[in-house]
Parts: structure tokens; sequence; C-alpha cells
């Protein structure tokens, strides 16, 4: 059985969902997504930031340092933050970026990648590719090398975690030591049976949502199924550790399950961590929501060794 406090986290996001579409004015609709989407892990007011911020240019790609007590300056995580790859902002997730530098000891780089319909596929790939190369080279106490690196990011960037790490290994380039998709998109068409099982459980995610996301963000038909737009298509021989957490209430649960089997059938060292009664990015509601807490905990334990 859930916590108490899941039961606001979820009525909290029916009416942020409620919110998305108060207004109809299509001349503004975008501008309305992206504001509201600020605020899309404020159910409680314990919920926000608890570490320092620095800003950074990522060798172009406005960035943010975000550091807690004692965190590792050269043990730095490159996060990827989610919203369908066309609304989601640095502001909306200092609260979760720093959560997860307190959870692990390390310094989170969170990065302003490039937008849809702005910038379409594969603008993200290119700016974290750019991103997580910097971040080797650069820590939050300024130029030098890092003893650890890691990519995470949930949803939309959970699924960009993934492609950024298939399109540095296809490069040649260094690969992290590990990643941890959240709540991972890993497939542009929305055709897994979650979409259906799930409808009446998930209070912010849809079918028809993530079929107009994926719209926005891929011009071709040809490139939804290109491995770094959809990386479930992906070859994950030689791929670093990865650890996927999702919850039970999403309709994006078979994206997580479908990246999990196909990784660990081409060799990959998988772990999948499915959380009972949990929604869309849960983790983001900590200190607020237990659940939040123990996620981002077992992210620390898990990276600890790698």
């Amino acid at each position: 059985m859930s916590s108490e406090q899941n039961s606001i986290v979820i009525k909290y996001m029916k009416k942020t969902v409620e919110r998305f579409y108060s207004i109809e004015d299509e001349r503004i609709g975008m501008k309305h997504f992206r504001y509201v989407m600020d605020d899309y892990f404020a159910a409680d007011e314990s919920i926000k930031c608890c570490g320092e911020v620095v800003p950074v240019s990522a060798d172009g790609v406005y960035s943010q340092w975000v550091t807690t007590e004692g965190s590792d300056p050269k043990k730095r995580i490159l996060y990827l933050h989610g919203g369908g790859y066309v609304i989601g902002s640095l502001r909306g997730y200092l609260p979760l970026a720093s959560h997860l530098s307190k959870a692990t000891g390390a310094s989170v780089l969170l990065i302003d990648y490039r937008l849809s319909p702005e910038d379409q596929f594969p603008a993200a790939v290119e700016d974290a590719k750019t991103a997580f190369k910097w971040m080797l080279k650069n820590g939050p106490d300024g130029e030098s090398e890092c003893s650890k690196s890691f990519i995470s990011g949930d949803s939309a960037g959970g699924g960009l975690a993934v492609s950024t790490t298939l399109a540095l290994k296809d490069d040649g380039d260094k690969l992290p030591n590990a990643i941890m998709p959240i709540s991972p998109w890993v497939e542009m068409d929305p055709v897994s049976k979650s979409y259906e099982e799930n409808k009446d459980l998930d209070p912010f995610v849809s079918q028809d949502g993530i079929a107009w996301f994926s719209s926005v963000y891929v011009g071709s038909e040809e490139d939804r199924l290109n491995p770094y737009a959809s990386p479930l298509y992906g070859s994950f021989k030689e791929f670093p550790p990865m650890l996927i957490q999702v919850g039970t209430r999403e309709v994006l649960l078979d994206d997580s399950k479908k990246l999990s089997e196909k990784a660990k059938e081409e060799g990959c060292n998988v772990e999948i961590q499915i959380y009972e009664d949990m929604i869309h990015v849960f983790q983001g509601f900590a200190p607020f929501l237990p659940e939040a807490n123990e996620a981002l905990e077992s992210i620390g334990k898990f990276i600890s060794d790698k």
C-alpha cells in the first residue's frame, strides 16, 4: 500500500492536467504549457531546491551545476529533464536535481537542451552529447577531469539519456560509468499495451499526449524508428550498466519493461525497479513523498560501486 502522501500527489497531478487545458487560445498555448510544467512537482511546500545552483555554459549549452553539502565535484551526473522534448525547464527541475545530488553524493549538471517545435530531432541529442563531453573535463569547481560520470533523466529525458549514450557509443566516445533512466519514453509510437491498461491509473500522461509530443519532436516517419529518437531500437552491446525506475500506474510502464528486456538480451547489465502505485516521475516529489526518497537512495546505492 502506498503512502498517504501519494494520494495527495495524485490529486495534485489531476489538477495540473486541468491547468494544462484551462486555456484554449492556441496562440499562447505553448507558452502556457511550459509555465504549467514548471510547477509539475509543486505538490507541497517542502518540495524545493536543497542545494546550491551555479549557471555555466557547457560548451554553448546553458546549464546549471546543482550541488549539495558534501557532494563530490569529480563525481558528476548529467541530468536531462522531461517534458516530451517540448516543455520542461531548469527552474522546474532544480528540486529533483538537488535531491538527486544529496542522495548520490554527486554534482549534478542540469542542462537546458533545445526544445521542439523550435528545434526538432536530433537537436536535443546533439546538445546532450556536447554537455556530457564538456562535463568530463569541467566540474562545479572549474576545469578538472571527473573521476566518475553518469547520465540520468526522466520521461523524454530518460529516453534522451539512453539515446545520448547510444550516440556516444556509436561515435567511439567515452561512455558514462552507468545511466539511470527514470520513467523513460523510448519508443516514439505509443503502441504498448500499458497505454490502454493504465489509462485510468495514470493521472498525467496519455496515449494521445505521447502521440502529440512525438509529432512535434520528430519531423519524419523514418526518424520515428531512428535509435536516437526511439532508443528501444538501438544496440545495447557494450553498453554501460543501467538502472531503470518506473511506477505501476504509468502508461509508459511497458517502455521501461521493453528497454530492460532488450538491453538484457544484448548483454547489458540492467536492473529495473518497478514501484507499486507510483505515478510518472514520482522521484521529483522528494522529500515530501517517502517512495521518492527511497527511489533516490536506491540510485545512490546503484552508482556507489560503478
